[in-house]
């Protein structure tokens, strides 16, 4: 029987989602941080559980084929990757097989097709925004792997471009420069909480924001002067007001201390104006490909009655209601509402409507005002759509159902909420998004087979 502080000697076959190795031993699962498919690592348990134990990786005693030097000098203590280590095509195959894994019975769904992996063009510096926080030791950077309140200096950086750690840098020094005192998340004291950098991946925009507790901020003068010396492209420089205790919450005002408000990128042709909060596909080049993936998926589209759940901005809405189809987009926060709008007039897009509210009690109401969908495309958060809107979705009635999912633990449990409605799983297709991480999207479609 293992316990807590053992070491054992483990054979790693594969990476689960999460991002942890998964080895077995005496046919219990073993998930150890750190490890390659094909290593041999001995390693120390950390904790049992009766299905399963978890285990840190002591050393590397015969290293697989896929494991890599890190690139990152942070790499480990950095929250921002888990999976430098492993070769790139690795990781891509992992990916795709924790997507076929999540759709496998009994949880998931009998015999879904899952094609192979759509791997990002280059695996490195294609995030298109980071967040970076301050801590009270006056450090600016990312969380350390798995501790909220620790946080690692970044000098380094290969995730968003090298531009944007030349503006960590300037603003860690701007902030010791004129005693800027960092927010402390136990005391809830202190100015300075979060960097947030935006690049435009079409245009070349670069929009910068402060985020801050209340109160007055007679250095942003300065500030902007500092920032908009250090690299080209900055063309928005903004203050976030952050009045909530809670780590992480967002802004209640913000404030323009240079330029715009929002950068504009530009993506298959479209233009979308994206502000400090705006959600928006982290990967611009991968966001392209699943765009043109779901207007295809959704085609004939003339004419087509089309509905957008959790639209956001219009990501795939306006792109739909270019190839010709008559879409009414929803989501529940009104300000992206508001910019969903925006960007369909920006486009000059006249097909297509939003609407604010929740996905669960707007929907009824779209389909009785414009009749059964012919395609409803859907991109929820990260916890999934979850019973009760599936439940709305499958009595719409919608021919066609695509699903845009972020996470494949709650992708197939979403979905068979639809089988009762006689929608059958046509496909998946999955994206990676998030290269040296764990994270994976996948398109699901669906077509309603029989009437119930």
């Amino acid at each position: 029987m293992l316990k807590r502080g053992d070491e054992v000697r483990v054979r790693v076959d594969r990476l689960a989602y999460g991002g942890r190795g998964v080895g077995r031993l005496d046919g219990l699962v073993v998930f150890v941080a750190g490890t390659a498919p094909g290593d041999v690592v001995r390693a120390r348990i950390v904790r049992t559980r009766r299905t399963h134990a978890e285990a840190e990786a002591v050393a590397v005693e015969v290293a697989s084929e896929d494991r890599t030097e890190p690139r990152c000098p942070h790499f480990g203590p950095c929250g921002g990757c888990a999976w430098q280590h492993v070769a790139y095509a690795a990781q891509a195959r992992a990916k795709e097989a924790i997507v076929r894994e999540s759709f496998a019975p009994p949880g998931g769904i009998a015999g879904a097709v899952v094609h192979p992996i759509v791997p990002a063009p280059d695996p490195w510096y294609y995030r298109n925004k980071m967040e970076f926080s301050f801590h009270p030791d006056g450090v600016l950077g990312l969380h350390c792997r798995g501790e909220w309140n620790r946080i690692v200096p970044i000098e380094a950086c290969f995730l968003q471009s090298p531009e944007s750690v030349a503006l960590v840098a300037a603003v860690r020094s701007f902030a010791r420069l004129h005693s800027l005192a960092p927010c402390d998340p136990k005391t809830h004291t202190g100015f300075l909480r979060s960097l947030v950098i935006r690049e435009a991946r079409g245009t070349g925009d670069r929009l910068v924001g402060l985020l801050t507790s209340p109160g007055p901020f007679a250095a942003s003068t300065a500030f902007v002067e500092e920032v908009v010396g250090v690299v080209p492209g900055v063309t928005g420089i903004v203050r976030g007001i952050v009045t909530a205790t809670s780590d992480g919450a967002p802004p209640s005002v913000v404030e323009t201390l240079y330029g715009n408000s929002t950068l504009e990128e530009r993506v298959v042709g479209l233009r979308f104006q994206i502000g400090l909060n705006t959600f928006f596909q982290t990967n611009t080049a991968q966001a392209a490909r699943m765009i043109e993936y779901v207007v295809e998926r959704a085609k004939p589209l003339t004419s087509a009655r089309v509905v957008d759940l959790y639209c956001g901005v219009g990501t795939f809405a306006l792109p739909l209601s270019r190839a010709g189809g008559r879409v009414v987009g929803i989501e529940l926060l009104p300000a992206s509402v508001d910019a969903a709008g925006a960007n369909a007039v920006l486009n000059g897009l006249d097909g297509v409507e939003f609407a604010a509210g929740d996905a669960r009690l707007m929907l009824p109401a779209v389909v009785a005002a414009n009749g059964t969908p012919d395609v409803l495309v859907m991109d929820p958060p990260r916890a999934g759509a979850g019973g009760k809107v599936m439940r709305k979705i499958g009595r719409s009635g919608a021919r066609r159902i695509i699903y845009v999912s972020c996470n494949p633990t709650t992708l197939a449990p979403d979905l068979k909420e639809l089988m009762p409605f006689g929608y059958g799983l046509v496909d998946v297709q999955p994206f990676d998004l998030f290269p040296q991480t764990h994270h994976v999207e996948a398109i699901a479609v669906l077509d309603r087979q029989t009437l119930v």
